[in-house]
């Protein structure tokens, strides 16, 4: 198939979250599978001119309609392989910014005109580009508006669009790109298309609902976030939209897969020394290695928790936070923490740290790559607390590097994590909670301690089952393939 992907970020271009990592793996992914693919994504100079990108061309005069009148862009083209083309959409005055959303954690004020450009632009590039998809898959809000242009009087009859069907996947219905509906007029769509079935939601625009209602399949990053959604509880609004697209069948749950080309303990670039499911050796290594960087005592005689979040609500880390310094206090046990994002949680971590050293090592900030890697290693146990997670990607590395899970039963946790049952040891890989509170997280966190303890011939098992399951976007990427002939249906 050819195959026009639409994303506002991807990994090593820019990131904020597992967008990044699924708009980079499975369109290589769909690439090797001997798809065309053509990834559209906004450059932005200001986190992507330290790369030194080489480009194969570059296109100065892409007229992109918007409001009443026009704008022009460049359009920066790289080659990663034979099916696989990159067109970055240079425009400084919406994209040059030092964060690609927010600034001091606040959105930038026209965020709504920043991604009806992206995604005007990119219906611009395929039609100029002669690039005829037969598919378009557009990614969370930035991108969701596409849909609606498919099947607008802009786009519908035009050539390069003949064949194209439509999917949309909702990598975090928490985010809908909600904005005051003066912003329809940059569109260049009409107020016919302000109503409940398209971009109309409680009198604003939503453009993630428009791209829910549009497009010809809706996914998801998980089978059980699929479900979830379709509840008051998870769907933020938009459940009856999901619940119409459903019922007709329309709705998908896919589960995300990682790149096990750079999430490999066995030739991690990143680690001080590398192992594998069968040799193991490497991992204590790591775990030194860990506990010298955090600051924490060298002991091989007691677990190491570990955290890499952001501190948002979805994520549940302030009930973590909130029972840790029982635990601390109480328990021998050791612990990192990689995080950002509430002040005041932030403030009572660092208290936390500064009172129990040697055991509790705080970073504050964005892990990058080489901290994530090591974490990942050298832990021994990995929290995941969430009140929701549409997939989650950390479980799955975590359980490839021999460090076991212990999550809520929520979204895509619920359907990678098997939990700890000695009866049913050959399937186990992690720790499961199922109610989120401080009393259930740490009654959780001293079980899986205690077995750490006391059953390790069980912790080994359950290692080698997570590290010898099939995490790759291989895996799934073929599920991808029969939703894009579904949307043909």
């Amino acid at each position: 198939m050819n195959i026009l992907w639409v994303t506002s970020e991807a990994v090593p271009f820019a990131k904020t979250g597992g967008l990044a990592d699924v708009s980079a793996a499975l369109p290589a992914a769909l690439a090797e599978r001997g798809h065309k693919v053509s990834v559209v994504m906004p450059y932005y100079p200001q986190l992507m001119g330290k790369l030194n990108l080489k480009f194969d061309e570059e296109h100065d005069l892409l007229r992109i309609p918007f409001g009443e009148g026009c704008e022009w862009a460049k359009v920066n083209v790289l080659r990663s392989g034979e099916n696989l083309s990159w067109y970055f959409i240079e425009y400084h005055r919406f994209f040059d910014r030092p964060n690609l959303y927010d600034w001091n954690g606040q959105e930038y004020a026209d965020n709504a005109q920043r991604y009806i450009f992206l995604c005007r632009a990119a219906m611009e590039l395929a039609v100029n580009f002669r690039l005829a998809p037969d598919i378009l898959h557009a990614n969370d809000w930035h991108a969701a508006l596409c849909c609606v242009y498919l099947r607008s009087g802009l786009y519908a009859q035009n050539e390069q669009f003949r064949r194209t069907r439509s999917v949309l996947t909702i990598h975090n219905i928490g985010y809908q790109g909600n904005f005051d509906k003066g912003n329809l007029y940059w569109t260049g769509l009409g107020w016919e298309y302000f109503n409940y079935l398209c971009l109309e939601f409680y009198d604003r625009l939503n453009f993630l609902k428009g791209g829910i209602m549009c497009a010809d399949m809706v996914s998801t990053v998980s089978p059980t976030y699929a479900e979830e959604i379709l509840s008051p509880e998870y769907g933020f609004g938009l459940d009856g939209a999901l619940r119409a697209r459903a019922s007709s069948g329309r709705l998908r749950g896919i589960l995300n897969g990682i790149d096990t080309g750079v999430w490999n303990p066995s030739q991690d670039r990143y680690l001080p020394a590398t192992f594998s499911a069968d040799n193991l050796a490497g991992k204590a290594e790591c775990r030194r290695a860990l506990q010298k960087k955090y600051g924490l005592e060298q002991r091989t005689d007691v677990p190491i928790f570990a955290v890499i979040s952001r501190l948002a609500y979805q994520k549940g880390l302030d009930v973590f936070a909130f029972g840790l310094d029982e635990l601390l206090r109480e328990c021998d046990y050791q612990f990192v923490v990689v995080t950002s994002g509430d002040k005041n949680i932030e403030g009572y971590l660092s208290y936390l740290a500064g009172k129990y050293p040697g055991k509790f090592g705080l970073y504050l900030g964005y892990a990058g790559e080489p901290s994530a890697h090591l974490v990942e290693a050298g832990a021994d146990l990995f929290i995941m607390p969430s009140r929701y997670e549409p997939c989650g990607l950390n479980q799955m590395y975590s359980m490839t590097y021999g460090t076991l899970p212990l999550v809520r039963h929520t979204g895509g946790l619920a359907d990678t994590v098997i939990n700890y049952d000695p009866t049913t040891l050959d399937r186990s890989t992690g720790f499961v909670l199922w109610d989120l509170n401080a009393a259930s997280l740490n009654a959780t966190i001293r079980w899986a301690a205690d077995t750490w303890k006391n059953h390790p011939d069980h912790i080994a098992r359950m290692q080698h089952n997570g590290m010898t399951t099939d995490f790759s976007w291989n895996h799934t990427a073929s599920q991808y393939e029969k939703m894009y002939e579904d949307a043909h249906r």
